[in-house]
C-alpha cells in the first residue's frame, strides 16, 4: 500500500469505528501517528538490544496500535514479529521483518499533514 492509501484507510476507520468527524480526525491523528512512531522506535531498540522478550511485547503493542487505526495488514506484520520472537530458529528473520514494517509505517507517518496551531 502507498502512504496516501494508508492515510485514507486510517481516516475511514476512525470515522466509521469511532464516529469521528474530519475535524476531530485532523485533531487527533498527529498524536496517534506520533505514538505509532514511538512504538516503532521501541521495537527497533529492542531488536538492537537483542531482547526477544521485550521485542515480542513491543510487537504486540504495535499490533494493537495499528489495529486501532484500522491497519490490519500492518498489524499482521507486527504479529509475525511477535510470533518470531518465540521461535529461536526464526530470530534471523527479525531484522528484515522490522525493517519492512518500519518502511511501511514511514510511508504514511512522515508525510502526515499536521493541523495548523
Amino acid at each position: 500500500m502507498k502512504g496516501q492509501t494508508y492515510r485514507q484507510t486510517i481516516r475511514e476507520h476512525l470515522a466509521s469505528a469511532y464516529l469521528l468527524t474530519d475535524d476531530k480526525i485532523d485533531a487527533v491523528l498527529p498524536a496517534f501517528l506520533d505514538t505509532l512512531l514511538a512504538h516503532m522506535m521501541r521495537l527497533e531498540k529492542n531488536l538492537e538490544d537483542n531482547d526477544l522478550e521485550l521485542l515480542a511485547r513491543s510487537g504486540h503493542v504495535l499490533k494493537g496500535a495499528l489495529l486501532n487505526l484500522g491497519l490490519h495488514e500492518l498489524a499482521e506484520m507486527a504479529q509475525a514479529i511477535e510470533r518470531c520472537c518465540a521461535i529461536p530458529a526464526a530470530a534471523a528473520e527479525l531484522p528484515h521483518q522490522v525493517a519492512r514494517l518500519k518502511t511501511e509505517i514511514a510511508s504514511f507517518t512522515r508525510q502526515a499533514p499536521r493541523p495548523p496551531r
